[in-house]
């Protein structure tokens, strides 16, 4: 018996340096050039990907991979060099931050955006990954990009949301602001606390090949463990410690994969700054405007658009992909069902928003908005809030 007990704890003591390959290999390392992360980053994923087309490798291959966009010169010069550092959600890729990337280049911003470990290859490479992985990443990235800027911002979407008020909250005096979009600060479901309990003894609780090239289908309970403690965490940092740094947020009321009730309330009693900004899209509140919070109203019959999901809130309607009239339609809910599923991509008088009784009451086979007609406006307010607290 005690032979097995010793051998048990000695696994368990090594546990912390197996790390999974792509921990390693898309990771930020510290003290190394973008470009050199950029390239190890191309490596591994070209080995490990799985391709949605064969035919279409160097298209999915350089929408996953991290990037960054530097202002035209031209047009940009003698504007202060501020930068912008943005990272993307569980389950997505860099494309995803595309969209405000490129707005934010044409205003005369730098952005770079990472890939944290796990994405852009298949979502089995999920099931090992840490949030403590993203975190360094992260950190090393800013810190990269801290040293070739005037100025430097953190920000990203859901999960990559998440680090960029942990890492600001936590670097708050050399941080000019930051800037999220649907961030994650609770899973929107009342037994989330449950996926930690199940991640030791179940990877899937379904588990659908990806026809997106930029997105998982299905995500392993181990990663939802790792979003639920890092979400967790960083909600108590941000409350128990109420900061003015400038925050700038974007989300939707009806989000159905972050609590959009939680950021609001974490934004009204944490984010205290007189310069903070939120934008809230909804269905049920009228658009109004203050000093703090601006609220759009969301129902667009004239888009056959009722309410904004959670990746819809960044998304440009010009988006070749996603956007109103992109090749890809956000489907995903009827997965089991592949009649019901073809139908939803192809009605071309489908309706759109996120899940509600309201909206399947428009059209049985719905979709999943994946752009927001109010995106060009968005962004302005975004290039307006780095311009105005740049210091």
């Amino acid at each position: 018996m005690w032979p097995k007990i010793l051998m048990f704890g000695f696994c368990c003591w090594l546990c912390p340096v197996w790390a999974a390959d792509s921990e390693v290999e898309l990771g930020y390392r510290q003290a190394e050039s973008f470009q050199q992360y950029v390239e190890r980053a191309k490596n591994y994923v070209k080995q490990h990907k799985v391709w949605v087309d064969e035919s279409q490798q160097s298209r999915e291959l350089q929408a996953v991979l991290p990037f960054e966009l530097v202002p035209n010169e031209e047009d940009c010069r003698g504007t202060e060099k501020i930068g912008i550092l943005l990272s993307h959600g569980l389950s997505d890729s860099p494309f995803s931050m595309r969209d405000p990337a490129l707005a934010l280049q044409q205003s005369c911003y730098y952005v770079r955006v990472i890939l944290l470990a796990g994405h852009g290859t298949q979502s089995a490479d999920l099931i090992d990954v840490s949030r403590q992985a993203w975190r360094n990443s992260f950190q090393h990235a800013a810190e990269a990009f801290q040293r070739e800027v005037d100025v430097l911002y953190v920000g990203g979407f859901s999960t990559g949301g998440a680090l960029a008020i942990e890492y600001a909250w936590q670097h708050s005096d050399s941080v000019a602001g930051t800037v999220l979009f649907s961030p994650l600060f609770k899973v929107n479901s009342s037994i989330d606390w449950v996926a930690p309990l199940l991640a030791p003894f179940k990877d899937w609780l379904d588990n659908y090949p990806s026809d997106d090239f930029a997105k998982y289908a299905s995500i392993p309970v181990p990663a939802i463990a790792e979003v639920y403690k890092l979400a967790k965490e960083v909600r108590n940092q941000v409350m128990d410690n109420p900061q003015d740094l400038p925050v700038f947020i974007a989300l939707s009321a009806e989000d159905q994969t972050v609590d959009s009730k939680v950021t609001q309330a974490l934004f009204k009693k944490a984010m205290i700054g007189p310069k903070s900004q939120m934008v809230l899209y909804s269905k049920d509140q009228r658009s109004t405007n203050n000093d703090r919070l601006k609220i759009y109203n969301t129902r667009w019959p004239e888009n056959n658009i009722l309410g904004l999901s959670h990746m819809a809130v960044h998304g440009s309607p010009e988006n070749p992909y996603y956007g109103e009239r992109g090749e890809y339609r956000i489907c995903g809910w009827y997965l089991s069902d592949p009649e019901v599923y073809q139908t939803c991509r192809n009605d071309p008088d489908n309706w759109f928003g996120e899940g509600s009784d309201e909206l399947t009451g428009k059209s049985q086979h719905a979709a999943r908005v994946s752009w927001n007609p109010n995106f060009s406006s968005l962004m302005k307010e975004v290039a307006f809030f780095l311009q105005a607290n740049a210091k």
